[in-house]
């Protein structure tokens, strides 16, 4: 007497969860990509209107102000990163919007070299406008570049976590849940 042997509630529906599962696992590893050429740390923000919050570098080369002022302000002359045609332009934030620009971007004297590393210190003046009144923003930081080897095509890059064998194991085991319990006699 022969018997396929299936374990007890492993019923149609949990046998899909269980693949599914399995299937996720053996698509290529999520990409990362590069880490950014630059980096900020030690910002300092001196501002008359304290209720602006900056971010040096939040995303790579792309700084961010947000507005947690109880009114709007005017970012007069920023390097937004939204300017059309323009290296600077002016943008109304009403409380809770904010803004993304440019901050100690192309400030090098010349391109760095393969794995040479660059660190400066960099200030940076702005206006903003609030009420028709100017106030001042000086933005602060320590900037360290790196160069990195950038392969040929832009992008990610990810490597396979070995997809092919665990579809097979999925395949696998898709034929058990298929089977029906059989007795051979």
């Amino acid at each position: 007497m022969r018997t396929t042997f299936i374990p007890r509630g492993l019923s149609m529906r949990w046998g899909w969860v269980l693949a599914a599962a399995v299937v996720g696992s053996a698509w290529p590893a999520w990409a990362e990509s590069e880490p950014c050429e630059c980096s900020t740390d030690g910002q300092s923000v001196v501002s008359e209107k304290p209720c602006l919050i900056i971010s040096t570098y939040a995303a790579c080369g792309i700084s961010r102000v947000r507005n947690a002022c109880d009114e709007p302000v005017t970012l007069l002359g920023w390097p937004l990163a939204g300017c059309e045609g323009a290296a600077v332009c002016d943008e109304e934030l009403l409380p809770n919007e904010e803004a993304s620009f440019y901050f100690a971007n192309d400030k090098r004297e010349s391109p760095l070299r393969k794995g040479q590393v660059e660190e400066r210190f960099t200030e940076e003046r702005y206006v903003v406008s609030v009420d028709g009144r100017e106030h001042d923003v000086v933005v602060s930081a320590n900037v360290a570049c790196v160069s990195r080897n950038r392969p040929a095509a832009e992008g990610c890059s990810s490597t396979s976590t070995g997809g092919g064998l665990l579809l097979g194991g999925v395949l696998a085991l898709l034929g058990l849940v298929f089977q029906r319990r059989r007795v051979e006699r």
